[in-house]
């Protein structure tokens, strides 16, 4: 049976899919530390503890995001928990606070702080607001005169440039939403102009595109809604259109469908991040056509994930999360939460029950 053969069954699966993964994250709870862990090795059962730090940073926010949709606060705690353990690793460089690398362990930049930003709105404390003012700070001074951001707070020369500012750029939009700064806001437009003019100079590696994809329409789908004029909107979804088209036409979905055993889970699960952000905005929009194209895709993505969660055949620790592939079982929680973020997004969208 094809992924396309059992998107009746996602019509109603998704958020069951959802409450599994819930329960999964209660299974990655450290009993030692009480902070959530990286990772789980089914077939040796074993669990990493500590692994990539942008990855870690990020997890209270999608475990956050999961629960209010939920309305489950079992892992409100944990939540916190894994909040304060990074923020005990920030320095301040006058009015901003950055990661301190020496404590981390590995260098850190503009990523590591906008996710923490993330996590950080996503639980709705209120006593954070000043250190998410300060952390936006640190990256607001990233910003060159070009609109692009430098990457690492240290010495490094600039990588990861389809992840790290998308990624920095959505926080600096959620802070701007959250607290009014407009400064955020204007510093998200500058660098919407300039990485969309890279992409048209430059271009992006193919194995790339879903990533690249996913982390600019998520925060351009938001800086759609702040634009100062029908000019900038009209780029924002111009772009935005121009890539998933792009992905569409480069047939990903089409072999997430028809060989789901060669695709890698974050891959679809980025995939579909990106594509409901965009899928809203083409409804928004009222371009129909382009709308019901994104949708499909966004439900092919959808019964690709709900056939591949572990909940048959699985450990217990195992059931509910997400291999690297249907027959990799590694578990990874950034993965995992890639597909909760998609599925939930998905869900609100109507796209799927």
């Amino acid at each position: 049976m094809t992924v396309r053969e059992r998107k009746v069954g996602v019509e109603i699966g998704a958020r069951a899919c959802l409450e599994h993964i819930f329960d999964w994250y209660r299974g990655m709870v450290s009993p030692t530390t009480g902070k959530f862990v990286y990772l789980y090795d089914p077939v040796r059962d074993e669990v990493v503890v500590d692994g990539e730090p942008i990855r870690n940073i990020a997890t209270p926010a999608d475990v956050a995001r999961l629960s209010r949709f939920l309305g489950r606060w079992e892992l409100r705690t944990v939540v916190e928990r894994t909040i304060v353990y990074w923020e005990s690793m920030l320095t301040a460089k006058g009015d901003a606070l950055v990661f301190d690398d020496a404590l981390v362990g590995k260098p850190t930049g503009i990523a590591h702080s906008a996710f923490l930003i993330l996590s950080m709105l996503e639980a709705e404390l209120p006593r954070k607001e000043h250190d998410v003012r300060r952390l936006a700070e640190g990256i607001l001074r990233q910003q060159r005169a070009d609109g692009s951001l430098k990457v690492w707070f240290g010495d490094r020369p600039d990588e990861g440039l389809e992840f790290y500012p998308g990624e920095a750029l959505l926080a600096l939009l959620r802070v701007y939403e959250a607290l009014g700064d407009a400064r955020c806001l204007v510093a998200a437009e500058r660098g919407f102009d300039f990485y969309r003019a890279r992409y048209a100079r430059m271009g992006v590696s193919p194995t790339l595109l879903v990533f690249f994809a996913n982390w600019q329409s998520q925060y351009g789908a938001r800086l759609y809604q702040h634009a100062g004029s029908e000019a900038l909107r009209g780029r924002v979804a111009s772009f935005l259109y121009e890539l998933h088209d792009r992905i569409l036409a480069e047939g990903f979905y089409d072999r997430v469908a028809a060989e789901p055993g060669w695709q890698a889970c974050v891959e679809v699960a980025c995939g579909l991040e990106g594509i409901a952000a965009a899928q809203a905005l083409a409804s928004q929009e009222g371009d129909r056509t382009r709308a019901e194209r994104y949708a499909e895709a966004a439900r092919v993505a959808c019964a690709f994930l709900v056939h591949a969660q572990r909940l048959h055949h699985a450990s217990a620790r195992e059931r509910g999360g997400f291999g690297q592939t249907l027959a990799d079982r590694l578990q990874r929680i950034d993965v995992t939460g890639h597909a909760s973020n998609g599925l939930l997004r998905a869900v609100e969208a109507g796209l799927v029950r």
